[in-house]
């Protein structure tokens, strides 16, 4: 009974804090039909930011190339961080360890390009996270 109360108490504390999530947007491009889908998963972000391109093409060493336009939708400046992962084929990302997230500010009611190369030719579809800086700093 006392760990009941104290997992609610704790619950409340959180809920009362403001916590956010750091879950983000993600956008999915497949380089071979050239549709994308943009993921919703923090509603906060998606109020804030909008994917108003994207293009892709080849690079000279034959590699795919994905160019994302991002337009901050509120007057205040926004600390992002992105990373794009690509996958192949079958739907198996490739050397997801090795992508960072990287920071982004957004100026507000700026637009700007973030872009992408493949890191490999099998790569055929390619994923846009996008979380907010601020929140993911928290958790650490």
């Amino acid at each position: 009974m006392k760990l009941a109360s104290l997992f609610a108490a704790a619950l409340a504390c959180a809920l009362a804090a403001g916590c956010r999530t750091t879950a983000g947007t993600s956008v999915v491009m497949n380089h071979e039909s050239g549709g994308s889908v943009i993921y919703e998963g923090n509603t906060r972000l998606h109020n804030n930011v909008a994917v108003t391109a994207v293009t892709y093409d080849k690079v000279p060493a034959g590699l795919n190339r994905v160019n994302i336009q991002l337009t901050s939708l509120v007057q205040r400046e926004l600390h992002l961080q992105y990373r794009i992962a690509w996958f192949n084929a079958e739907g198996m990302e490739i050397d997801g360890d090795g992508r960072t997230y990287r920071p982004l500010i957004l100026q507000g009611l700026d637009a700007v390009t973030v872009t992408g190369v493949a890191n490999h030719p099998s790569a055929v579809t390619s994923r846009l996270r996008l979380r907010e800086a601020r929140a993911a700093d928290r958790r650490r």
